[in-house]
Parts: C-alpha cells; structure tokens; sequence
C-alpha cells in the first residue's frame, strides 16, 4: 500500500543521471586536485555563428547608425528661455518687497513732518496714537535715560 507522499508526487520533468550519488564525491576530488575527466566536458559550446556573420556584421550595424539620424537641440536658445523664466520670476517675488519697503519710508518722512508742522497744536493722545507699542517703548526708555542723567 502507498503512502500519500507517494500518491501525490509531482514530477517536474528533472532527472538525474544514474548513479550521480554515487560518483559524485570522486569526481568533485578529481576536479578539486586537478585532475580533469574529460569524458566529463561536451564535445561542443552549443553555440553557432552565422555563416559570413563577421564580413557582413560591420556593414549592417554602419547602415543601421546612418539611417537613424537624431535630433539636434539647440541648448543656447533653452538657455535664454529659461534665464528669462527666472528673471521674471525673480522680479515678479522682490518687486513687492521693494515696493513696500520704499512705501514705509514715505508714510514714515509724511508722519514726521506732519508732525514738524503741526507739533503746537498736537495732543499727547494724537501723538500716542500715531505710534506703535515698539515706538511708545522707546520714547519711555529715552525719557527716563533723560531723567536719570539731569539727576546725575
């Protein structure tokens, strides 16, 4: 009676030569020594070459160079497209900075000379609330420096 290892053995199509197991210690000692069995090397490399394959090689790959022309790209005229990508680019992200820096200086210059002309008739509370909290810090700190130095 067979097991049912035996029943559901797959065949893959691989075989082995006879008595493989057997001689295949001494063969592997013979190779390992030197000592080569030439029974054991094929007769042939199994690979063909063509007939006329090395006199009509060179004539077929020369063809086949010249029939496939590529294109040539002109890399100045990229470049220029691509410098004036980026030079708009540029100008477009630091004109609002500069625009907006040169902005401040001129509210600033009309503030103060607002405030050169019309200082008589300014209150204290007009003029807080035309400075900011940083501003108003440093007037505080200047005037005690004031003090501190007409007590000295």
């Amino acid at each position: 009676m067979k097991t049912e290892l035996e029943n559901n053995k797959i065949t893959n199509g691989f075989t082995i030569p006879s008595n493989y197991f057997e001689t295949f210690s001494n063969e592997l000692f013979e190779k390992i020594n030197g000592e080569v069995i030439t029974q054991s090397l094929p007769k042939s490399t199994g690979f063909i070459v063509p007939e006329d394959y090395f006199e009509t090689n060179e004539a077929v790959v020369l063809k086949t160079i010249q029939s496939n022309q590529s294109k040539i790209i002109n890399l100045k005229s990229t470049f220029y497209k691509v410098s004036g990508i980026a030079a708009v680019l540029l100008l477009s992200i630091t004109s609002p900075l500069l625009y907006t820096s040169n902005e401040v200086k001129n509210t600033e210059l009309a503030e103060m000379s607002y405030l050169e002309l019309h200082s008589n008739e300014l209150s204290v509370y007009e003029v807080g609330s035309m400075l900011d909290d940083k501003e108003i810090i440093e007037l505080e700190n200047e005037l005690i420096y004031n003090n501190l130095n007409n007590i000295n």
